[in-house]
């Protein structure tokens, strides 16, 4: 890892105590003076009074006019820091959550998702179904878990850090427009990172320039969710004072999150959402109709119609920017998470690595949310203190990746994700001599899990009982020889399953889905002609997951699935060739992991 060195802190004119064994003299000289950070055993100290902690609101001005008012746009922020940095000229780092949650939500009608056939296939005709309404709630909300007792703000402001919660564009307090996660928010939630960096300008409620003059420059983001996602959104902006974030359940590529190998994919629970919707939710600003414009360009934009990764997507693709980020990222992802699925934390880790930023990945067997394990807020408290005042708080020493099972606790700790050992091992669906089988798809009324069974609705191809367990870590991939029989757009899902014995609830560990018209590219579909077999291939979501002794590996493939996918009239014929397909399985141990 990158260490930040103590030079650069005390250059911005912190004052840093310790009181471990080798103390500096300069430091033991000054231990009577209150306006200093104090370390002690690794970690800075609760040694200012969050009774005397002075409380401000600031609007920093973004370098945007999103609403068109003539006006640049401006963010508000809600600040708590040290009295200690008025009083005593002390100064400190900032944790900053940058949400758009402060706000009341805004009742939104849905996308339909049940056209009469796929929008994609030409001359399908649609039907104007109004769906349901999101209101009440936010399905990316910031559900913070496992924090200290005496709460997160007074925890960290008592040790020397001013807390500070950012309203993004378009919502509560702040102007301008949301433009769901895209260059908008990122340059606004940057314009507060500058601020507290030594630049850009900012505004009390009197309308008066102030500065962050208590500032130390140095600056971590944190949150769940759309609260993890734009700290990614701003990382990618290159270097600034921003030193770590910590993207909890976040969003890494929104193409992926609404959007999988050019299907329209709805996250988990939210059928009909995009990010026009979204965005439409948390619109909570005062006059919010002057984003009216914006808010129809993120309807066109989004192409609910081929699906295509396209410049709208690029512009909300950070795994693919990772290159950019200065910042350490310490990444938390839930494996049982169906909203922002595996994939958005686990492509960031990836890409991370590849560009050699300083990374840590903690795993939780568990759905949307954060991590419940008593170890996490302690290695998150560690890795602050270190990005932020350079403290040798340990967390370098520690392994990188950190596993939590579903009571949360931990289980493993290893150096890489896949786990060490995982080897790719690729099966043929089926053995023996050629066939084609086919199905009808009737997913518009019949959810995945019961579809588990072969059936006329569904395919599905199951490994003999292992003998022994046998553990998955890393991206299934199935290659399926396939052909859409009677129709010129179609719908693919491909299940992975745990078969327990007989009379065991199957249970789906993973899935993928692809459109057949995207077989050759993310960003351009290509003319499908019914009956004619197709070699399509694709991945599935990650996963670790072990399949115990006497259980069976299966794979499903089904059309449509009722809580993904648009879900066209029934009807679609699928036929695949089982004997030419395979699916790849990352295994740890490689073949010798399968024992039939």
């Amino acid at each position: 890892m990158r260490h930040p060195v103590m030079a650069a802190v005390a250059a911005v004119g912190v004052s840093v105590l310790t009181a471990v064994v080798g103390v500096p003299a300069w430091a033991a000289d000054q231990a009577d003076k209150p306006a200093a950070i104090v370390v002690k055993n690794g970690a800075t100290q609760p040694v200012f009074d969050y009774g005397k902690a002075i409380n401000e609101e600031i609007w920093v001005e973004v370098p945007l006019d999103t609403d068109g008012d003539g006006s640049r746009d401006r963010v508000h922020l809600d600040i708590t820091r040290p009295g200690e940095t008025e009083t005593a000229g002390l100064k400190v780092g900032s944790l900053m959550i940058a949400t758009p949650y402060q706000g009341d939500f805004v009742d939104v009608p849905y996308h339909s998702v049940d056209p009469e056939r796929l929008p994609q296939e030409k001359g399908a005709a649609t039907r104007r179904a109004v769906g349901g309404t999101r209101a009440g709630e936010a399905r990316m909300g910031d559900a913070e878990e496992g924090y200290p007792e005496e709460g997160f703000w007074e925890y960290f402001v008592r040790r020397g850090y001013a807390m500070i919660t950012m309203d993004s564009l378009g919502t509560a307090r702040s102007t301008g427009c949301p433009d769901a996660g895209g260059p908008h928010e990122a340059a606004a939630t940057r314009a507060a990172i500058d601020w507290l960096g030594g630049s850009g300008r900012a505004y009390d409620a009197a309308g008066q320039v102030v500065s962050a003059g208590w500032s130390a420059r140095a600056v971590g983001m944190y949150g769940v969710s759309y609260n993890g996602t734009l700290p990614l959104a701003a990382a990618v902006t290159g270097r600034s004072a921003l030193k770590t974030i910590i993207p909890m359940s976040a969003v890494s590529s929104w193409y992926d999150e609404y959007r999988a190998n050019g299907l329209v994919v709805a996250p988990y629970l939210w059928q009909g959402e995009d990010v026009d919707i979204h965005a439409k939710v948390i619109l909570s600003r005062e006059n919010p109709q002057v984003c009216a414009a914006a808010m129809d360009r993120l309807t066109r934009e989004q192409d609910r119609v081929t699906g295509d990764y396209s410049p709208f997507w690029a512009a909300r693709d950070y795994a693919a920017k990772a290159a950019k980020i200065e910042a350490s990222v310490f990444l938390v992802q839930g494996l049982r998470d169906w909203n922002v699925k595996t994939k958005q934390g686990i492509q960031m880790w990836e890409a991370l690595g590849r560009h050699g930023v300083d990374r840590k990945l903690w795993l939780y067997d568990g759905d949307h949310g954060s991590a419940n394990a008593p170890a996490f807020f302690p290695a998150m408290r560690r890795w602050i203190d270190h990005y932020i005042y350079g403290v040798d708080s340990g967390i370098e020493d520690e392994p990188p990746v950190t596993f939590e099972d579903s009571a949360g606790a931990v289980v493993e700790t290893t150096t890489a994700w896949p786990v060490p050992g995982s080897a790719r091992v690729t099966l043929p669906l089926a053995v023996g001599k050629p066939r084609t089988d086919t199905f009808v798809d009737n997913g518009r009324n019949i959810v995945a899990e019961e579809l588990l069974q072969p059936s006329g609705n569904s395919l599905a191809y199951l490994t003999p009982a292992l003998t022994a367990s046998a553990r998955l870590s890393g991206t299934p991939r199935v290659a399926l020889d396939v052909s859409i029989d009677n129709r010129t757009a179609a719908n693919l899902t491909a299940l992975l399953v745990d078969y327990g014995p007989s009379g065991a609830e199957p249970i789906i560990v993973t899935r993928g889905w692809i459109d057949p018209k995207n077989r050759g590219s993310l960003s351009r579909s290509s003319a499908l002609t019914p009956a004619k077999t197709y070699r399509l291939g694709w991945d599935m979501q990650p996963q670790d997951h072990t399949f115990a002794s006497g259980h069976r590996i299966g794979v499903v493939v089904i059309s449509t699935d009722y809580d993904y996918t648009l879900r066209p009239l029934p009807g679609t014929q699928v036929s695949v060739r089982p004997t030419t397909s395979t699916i790849q399985l990352p295994l740890v141990g490689g073949h010798a992991a399968l024992n039939f």
